[in-house]
């Protein structure tokens, strides 16, 4: 079978027979995997996928962990994340400011999160004065412990461009999530 261009991935390889020492090439197709231990030597390139979102609705694939997706909808996008399992990891940037509302949700509300989300307003970032602690428009937010969902319903709650949030699941109910979010105005957990 010959698989398309895309799919292959070259290596060059050592191969031993009897007294004889040869290098060979070897492909594979569609990825490989590696049980046991593993070396590599030289140049090893690995791209993470990245994935725009347009569609209202989305459902993460445990098969997708280590993709970036990009949420690009105004309107807005509710994504809902795979049942948790200890080390999927996924990254959300907002691509397009959002009027409409961005949702990620775990995949049930027992799956809950932990983390720190630093919360920035759009129009203050590069003007925050060390120490000052009457600011307001930087601020971080916590999820409590039963929070399952990340909400961004208003400006205040994090739906501009160029934010990023990373989900990492630790347990087969407890996702991490860290990150920065731009608002505008007095900043408001996102969480719940």
């Amino acid at each position: 079978m010959v698989l398309p261009q895309e799919d292959l991935i070259m290596a060059t390889t050592t191969l031993t027979q009897g007294i004889e020492e040869y290098q060979t090439n070897i492909t594979f197709g569609n990825g490989i995997d590696v049980t046991g231990t593993g070396a590599f030597s030289g140049a090893v390139t690995s791209l993470r996928p990245i994935e725009s979102i347009t569609a209202a609705t989305r459902t993460v694939l445990a098969a997708e962990s280590g993709t970036i997706f990009s949420l690009n909808r105004a309107a807005g996008i509710v994504v809902t994340l795979p049942a948790a399992a200890v080390g999927l990891n996924y990254k959300f940037h907002i691509g397009t400011t959002g009027t409409g509302t961005l949702t990620i949700n775990a995949a049930t509300s027992a799956d809950t999160l932990q983390g720190v989300v630093m919360m920035h307003d759009k129009d203050e970032v590069g003007s925050v004065v060390v120490l000052n602690e009457n600011i307001q428009t930087s601020a971080f937010a916590v999820p409590a412990a039963a929070d399952h969902q990340l909400v961004m319903s208003a400006d205040t709650k994090g739906r501009f461009v160029g934010g990023m949030v990373e989900y990492t699941c630790l347990s087969d109910s407890k996702w991490v999530v860290e990150g920065h979010l731009f608002g505008d105005g007095n900043s408001v957990t996102p969480f719940t």
